[in-house]
């Protein structure tokens, strides 16, 4: 290389010494310089003849472009006659444009700015080549301007031509030193050779550090590039730059050479012919070390060979058990792996996992066979955790993150293993692992993305295989479903009918219902046209047909006169290009019975096949019997029945309604409620319990309603109807008058309310002595403290405070009286029954000052038995007395013959059934005679002499009137116990 410098620098000496070189015409010479200095004048000028060059040089080279790549180099030569014309300057303009031209025209991806990282290496020797060009080009022109200059002054200045000379010397020299520098800085081996010889006349310093033989191997031994070319490759090598010299064609090649230490290195030849006329004189060229790239590319084709043959194993077969042992086949080759296997559920919390399949070279077998469970040990279990967290594959081993235990790795007989979980859709993970035996493997990143890969498109395929076999199962469920249902279901061919019916369409008919109208025998050719393909056993049944062939083989005579209409409809659907429809029709089966069906077809869309349309019938002939008798039912009902929509309209009424509101049913149907019965009902009543039934419950009320018969007292029931599960429509209403009913009832009540009212005058009669005693003692008591308070008064020195004190007593004691008589007089005033909020514990204290000379008396010892924070109820205080006084006069009777324990008499109170209040009352006494029992609450029955046998009787009817229950029971030991109970207000 130092040789080749020394003799270019003598050729550029003698040349600038006033020699011209021998290729040069002195008229194009001159004509050259007289251009170069007009240009040089002017600044704008030359930076547009820069900018034209490039302009010129890529829109040739675009033209070029789909031909050849490397017209790309016209970019060279605007550079080259840019530094030549304008200078310096322009040319590194020339030399930015045209590099940017380059990256974005020239260098893949095409038209963008962005660049493959291969082809950094091509775009950087452009770059470095285009600087160099235009800083020579630009040395030049300013040499041949300082020769010329030199050559027409000479006469008159030799000396400042020898200074412009010696000058011109040091410039080349610096030029030389920064080419050879700029040369050695591209990151390639830099070259020229002879073009016959190929020996090699420079050689870059980047051959050292690319292939580590330095310069002077390749310039002193003449066949070295031959010699160190890869025996594969060297013919290939050889020959095209034979082609290239015979051919004078610029091109490039790759081959590999071997490195000074032994290395393989791949290398790209970008070779340029220098030609001498037409005779190619020199080669020169840039080898690109692509190694990195080349194996880049290896393990690309190596990634996507495998993955195809995988893609072929999932493609092959529609068999889950062959798919996997296929896939599981290829991926023992494709990784040199020693076992490959499958298994299910990746879940650490199962009892076990199954082996799916398992592929395994002959020398290391399996232990485990396909469909052995494996019991989950903790190791197992802990492992299937970590591959459950991770998004990839997970290697287990000695060189690994995640060491195999001695125990597992003895057991298993594996040194290694890598493993994934996958997911496939709707299905529990799967486990995909291969493993190595012979020896400790670490699994490089390409082969954990490529098994990665895999294991995605295993998921994929047990996702796609899971869903056809599913496809499959739902195939044999629809079979079964058809074969199995109890609704007739029909398979029926309509293509020829489609096809028919496409023709009338395109010939211009337009309105095909009118048209079949008009044209009948169209309907009847249409009817011949379809074909029954299917007909399940409910079909057979519902027709009376012996066999399935049998009923296709006869089912033109299944349809009558009254059938064409539907068939119709059938038509203008299908010409319409509905999705569905439904209709009634009038049939017949094989033994002549005529059916009422109602028949519903699903048409497939318009543009698909029309030979599988199903027909499903139903025999509706018992319900359209049952809907006569219901529509029967409802008009001669002696009830008031209507429907009322969700906008409170009437939307139908029978003739009792119709007779109730002495109205038309054509006038109140679509009329309001409130306009039929008034704002008020409506409002306080009706409205109500409307939005409680479209809310979903069934409502019942009773109350007096105003109508044009006058008032009436009418029950009605509201019944939600729903035309499905989800929606309420309307409610059915059903009224029935109750007038003379509660007319009766409340005479009843009246007459029951003197008979209570006459029982308890009797009681008190019974209690008169009773009563007296308990007004004499507070009597007594007021005249004693009379006489008493006189008596401090009138003494000499009058003891007022005892006379306060007596005065206050006399007050306390005429209350006490004053009590007792108005409890008296409340159970003998005759008075309407008056429900109030009550607590039956105050009620039952109202009643002991009554009865508490009774139990004196009697020698009856009284205890309540009252629970605290009872429930209060809505009940008649003096009805409610009655009854308890009446359950304590009979208690004490029950008690008077006793004499050989104690007279316990108990009153208690407590919740009962939850929402209840219960009031007891038991004694010891003589207890019930079972014989009596039933009998017992009857109106005159008694068991005491010169006994009524109304008390009880008029109990139960008073709390039965206030929603309660009577009843009694004997005692475990003596006597027994009656109870009453009353629904608690909440």
């Amino acid at each position: 290389m130092a040789v080749s410098t020394l003799d270019a620098g003598r050729d550029t000496l003698a040349e600038r010494g006033g020699s011209r070189a021998p290729w040069t015409d002195p008229a194009v010479e001159i004509e050259g310089r007289q251009m170069q200095r007009h240009v040089a004048r002017f600044a704008v000028v030359r930076y547009g003849v820069a900018v034209s060059c490039v302009t010129v040089a890529v829109i040739l080279a675009l033209w070029l472009r789909p031909v050849v790549l490397a017209g790309a180099q016209l970019l060279l030569v605007a550079v080259l006659i840019t530094g030549w014309v304008a200078g310096l300057r322009p040319a590194l303009v020339a030399w930015v444009l045209a590099t940017l031209a380059f990256a974005y025209y020239f260098t893949p991806p095409f038209d963008s700015l962005k660049i493959d990282t291969g082809q950094m290496p091509r775009l950087l020797i452009f770059t470095l080549l285009a600087a160099c060009l235009a800083t020579m080009s630009a040395a030049r022109r300013r040499a041949e301007d300082a020769l010329t200059t030199t050559r027409e002054q000479l006469e008159a200045r030799v000396r400042e031509r020898t200074a412009e000379l010696a000058r011109a010397l040091a410039e080349a020299v610096g030029a030389q030193h920064r080419f050879r520098d700029l040369v050695n800085s591209v990151d390639g081996i830099v070259w020229e050779a002879d073009a016959t010889m190929r020996q090699f006349s420079f050689v870059s310093d980047q051959a050292e550090r690319i292939l580590g033989y330095t310069a002077e191997h390749w310039l002193s031994e003449p066949t070295f590039w031959q010699g160190h070319l890869h025996r594969d490759d060297r013919q290939s090598a050889v020959r095209f730059r034979e082609t290239a010299s015979a051919e004078k064609r610029d091109g490039d090649c790759e081959y590999r050479m071997i490195a000074a230490d032994g290395r393989v290195v791949w290398l790209r030849d970008l070779v340029t012919v220098v030609q001498e006329g037409d005779r190619p004189i020199r080669l020169r060229g840039v080898m690109v070390d692509i190694t990195e790239g080349m194996r880049t590319e290896h393990d690309r084709r190596w990634f996507v060979e495998g993955l195809d043959r995988v893609n072929r194993a999932i493609q092959a077969t529609n068999d889950l058990e062959q798919m996997m042992s296929d896939v599981l086949d290829a991926a023992l080759s494709i990784f040199d792996c020693d076992r490959a296997w499958l298994m299910h559920p990746c879940d650490p919390e199962a009892v076990s996992h199954e082996v799916k399949m398992q592929r395994t070279r002959p020398e290391f077998p399996s232990l485990l066979g396909v469909g052995d469970e494996v019991p989950i040990d903790p190791e197992t279990a802990e492992m299937f955790r970590t591959l459950r967290a991770s998004s990839g594959p997970v290697q287990f081993g000695p060189h690994s993150a995640h060491p195999l235990s001695s125990e597992l790795a003895q057991r298993r007989l594996v040194q290694s293993r890598i493993v994934m979980a996958l997911y496939p859709k709707s299905e529990r993970p799967y486990i995909f692992g291969a493993s190595q035996c012979s020896y400790a493997r670490l699994w490089t990143a390409r082969e954990e993305l490529l098994f990665q890969e895999i294991g995605r498109r295993l998921e994929d395929a047990l996702t796609s295989l899971s869903i056809f076999h599913r496809l499959r199962e739902s195939e044999k469920r629809y079979r079964h479903i058809f074969e199995s249902t109890g609704v007739s279901i029909w398979e029926e061919d309509f293509s020829r009918v489609k096809v028919a019916i496409d023709d009338l369409r395109a010939a211009g008919v337009r309105d095909v219902r009118e048209y079949l109208a008009v044209h009948p025998e169209f309907v009847r050719q249409a009817a011949r046209m379809v074909r029954n393909v299917d007909a399940n056993e409910a079909s057979v049944k519902m027709f009376a047909a012996g066999s399935k062939e049998e009923l296709l083989a006869s089912a033109n005579t299944l349809f009558l006169r009254e059938t064409r209409d539907a068939f119709v409809k059938v038509l203008v659907g299908i010409a319409e290009g509905r999705a569905s429809l439904e209709a009634e029709t009038i049939a017949q089966d094989l033994k002549g019975e005529r059916l009422t069906v109602l028949f519903t077809l699903t048409f497939p869309p318009p543009s698909a096949r029309f030979d599988s349309v199903l027909v499903t019938v139903v025999d509706i002939t018992e319900r359209k019997r049952a809907e006569y008798l219901t529509g029967h039912m409802f008009e001669a009902s002696p009830d008031a029945v209507y429907i009322v929509g969700k906008d409170y309209r009437y939307q139908r009424v029978n003739a009792a309604f119709e007779r109730r509101w002495r109205m038309p049913a054509d006038k109140i149907v679509g009329m309001r409620v409130d306009e039929l019965a008034g704002t008020e009902p409506f409002e306080e009543t009706y409205k109500p319990n409307l939005d409680r039934c479209f809310g979903g419950e069934e409502v019942s009320f009773v109350g007096w309603f105003p109508t044009p018969a006058g008032r009436k007292y009418l029950a009605a029931t509201y019944s939600p109807l729903r035309p499905d599960s989800a929606r309420i429509e309307a409610v059915l209403g059903i009224t029935r008058d109750l007038t003379d009913h509660a007319r009766a009832s409340e005479a009843l009540q009246q007459a029951q309310a003197e008979l209570a009212h006459v029982t308890r005058v009797t009681t008190l009669g019974e209690m008169a002595a009773s009563i007296a005693h308990e007004v004499n003692q507070p009597l007594a008591a007021i005249v004693a403290d009379a006489n008493a308070s006189l008596n401090w008064l009138t003494a000499a020195t009058p003891d007022l405070a005892s006379a306060r004190e007596a005065l206050h007593a006399i007050v306390k004691d005429g209350h006490r009286a004053a009590d007792v008589i108005q409890r008296i007089r409340q159970l003998a005033t005759r008075s309407g029954p008056h429900k109030a909020r009550l607590d039956v514990n105050d009620v039952i204290r109202d009643v002991v000052p009554l009865i508490g000379t009774e139990v004196r008396s009697h020698a009856v010892s009284l205890r309540l038995d009252l629970a605290s924070a009872l429930p209060p109820v809505l009940a008649d205080r003096v009805q409610l007395q009655q009854v308890l006084i009446n359950f304590v006069m009979n208690a004490i009777e029950a008690m008077a013959s006793v004499a050989d324990r104690p007279r316990q008499l108990v009153i208690g109170s407590r919740p009962h059934e939850g929402d209840h209040v219960s009031v007891d009352v038991q004694d010891a006494g003589v207890g019930i005679d079972p014989n009596s029992v039933s009998q017992l609450f009857s109106a005159f029955f008694t068991t005491k002499a010169g006994g009524m046998g109304m008390g009880l009787s008029i109990s139960r009817s008073i709390i039965e009137a206030h929603g309660g229950r009577l009843w009694a029971t004997p005692n475990a030991t003596h006597g027994a116990t009656f109870h009453f109970s009353l629904p608690a207000l909440r």
